[in-house]
C-alpha cells in the first residue's frame, strides 16, 4: 500500500476541516433577538436567513440519516 503525497495529505486535511466547519455551523443554534425594524435590521435579516438555511440543512441531514437507517434495515 502506498502512502499519500504531501499535496494529497494537505487536500485531505482541508476537506476534513471544511466538513468540521459545516457540521459546527449546522449544529450551533442561532438566536434571533432585537427588533425587526430600525438600527440593526441588516444584522437581523442576515440571522433570519441563516436560521432558515440552517433549518433546511438539518432537515436534509435528518432525511439522509433516515434513508441510511432504512437501507441498513433492508440489508
Amino acid at each position: 500500500m502506498t502512502t499519500l503525497r504531501k499535496r494529497d495529505k494537505k487536500q485531505e486535511k482541508l476537506r476534513s476541516e471544511e466538513a468540521a466547519k459545516r457540521k459546527k455551523k449546522m449544529s450551533e443554534t442561532i438566536t434571533l433577538d432585537g427588533p425587526n425594524r430600525g438600527n440593526g435590521r441588516r444584522t437581523h435579516q442576515r440571522k433570519v436567513k441563516a436560521l432558515l438555511k440552517q433549518e433546511e440543512s438539518q432537515k436534509k441531514f435528518r432525511e439522509r440519516e433516515e434513508a441510511r437507517k432504512r437501507a441498513e434495515r433492508l440489508l
